[in-house]
């Protein structure tokens, strides 16, 4: 590899096959008019879940804490509840009655069938069955309340052994974002004790200007970007318009469903969105791997014949689906190196020194 007086690159065909060089012409393409937002991140609601105990008592154990990582059904924490306890004592009894009760109502019966006892004994004790097992169902019914599934409950009844500790499951896979509960707290079914996201995907709420209201619709492809990751590109889509317009600020609300590749993206961050609308307009373009930075200037490899290149300067416009507007130091019908441009950069850095 050598650099001629012209100020061109010579690569010989095996060394440019080497560097995988790969070309591609210059010419107009058709790209999407982007409109520009800001706004936030935020969980995705529907994704979002608050878990409180089925039961009144006491937390023996807390199994999750915050920024970890549950999947449906792990447990998070475990409640003792005497109520829970109670409950399935006195259904325990009145299922032991109700058996004492139907045995003696089917006996009744077929002695009044045969004339041994009165009609009036039979029904008294019809009367008594029937109330232990309105009694029964009641009892059962409360069991419900407090959370117990059908299967606990026959769980309960083929054992005959009473549990007052209940686990309280995670109801969706998740990172625990809020946790409210300390071992030996005494719990009610009505507070929030964990707070699960699912934070694979992520919500962006942008604010869109009233007069660009006519190019936004849902479904459209948009490009999140945030002030941690400069260099980085976050796909999304919107996925919900506002049917009302804010007045201070005369913009319109917008929610972006965003993809949260490799958990990069956190809630409440600051972020910038493109949004790709249906409108196209023809310019000049190259591939955005072409590009690269020489300290404040901004350079591309132009392929000649005979393996030459030559690095140029270019003024770029703005970025659209992976490609730049070329502002100046380009032609339609000229090539630009699109794979292997680093390669270049980096020979040209090597004949710089080797100059000195």
């Amino acid at each position: 590899m050598a650099k001629e007086e012209s100020g061109l690159i010579l690569l010989s065909p095996e060394s440019q096959a080497l560097a995988e060089i790969k070309t591609e012409e210059v010419m107009p393409r058709h790209l999407s008019i982007e409109l520009e937002a800001s706004g936030t991140i935020q969980v995705n609601e529907n994704r979002l879940t608050r878990v409180g105990s089925r039961i009144p008592g006491r937390v023996i154990e807390v199994a999750a804490g915050l920024g970890d990582y549950v999947r449906s059904g792990d447990s998070l924490a475990t409640v003792d509840s005497p109520e829970l306890g109670q409950a399935q004592s006195e259904y325990l009894t009145v299922r032991a009655k109700l058996l004492v009760a139907k045995n003696a109502y089917e006996r009744a019966r077929r002695l009044v069938e045969g004339k041994v006892i009165s009609t009036g004994e039979f029904q008294r004790r019809e009367g008594e069955y029937r109330a232990i097992q309105a009694e029964g169902q009641a009892s059962q019914a409360r069991l419900q309340l407090l959370g117990m599934t059908h299967e606990e409950m026959r769980a309960l009844e083929s054992q005959n052994t009473i549990r007052s500790q209940v686990v309280i499951p995670s109801p969706l896979s998740g990172t625990v974002i809020g946790r409210d509960v300390t071992r030996g707290e005494m719990v009610e079914p009505a507070r929030t004790l964990f707070t699960i996201a699912d934070l694979s995907t992520l919500w962006g709420i942008a604010g869109i200007p009233e007069k660009d209201l006519s190019t936004i619709k849902k479904g459209l492809l948009t490009e999140v970007s945030v002030p941690a990751y400069p260099q980085e590109r976050f796909k999304g889509k919107i996925t919900y318009l506002s049917d009302i317009i804010d007045p201070s600020t005369r913009t319109l609300k917008v929610r972006i469903e965003v993809e949260n590749l490799r958990g990069k993206l956190k809630p409440e961050m600051f972020a910038s969105f493109l949004i790709l609308t249906e409108k196209t307009e023809e310019k000049l373009v190259i591939q955005e791997s072409a590009v690269q930075r020489e300290g404040a200037r901004t350079i591309v490899f132009v392929a000649h014949e005979g393996g030459s290149f030559e690095k140029r300067v270019v003024g770029l416009g703005r970025r659209s689906q992976d490609y730049y507007e070329v502002a100046s130091g380009l032609y339609p019908g000229e090539k630009v190196v699109i794979k292997g441009a680093f390669a270049l950069k980096s020979e040209t850095f090597k004949d710089q020194m080797e100059a000195d």
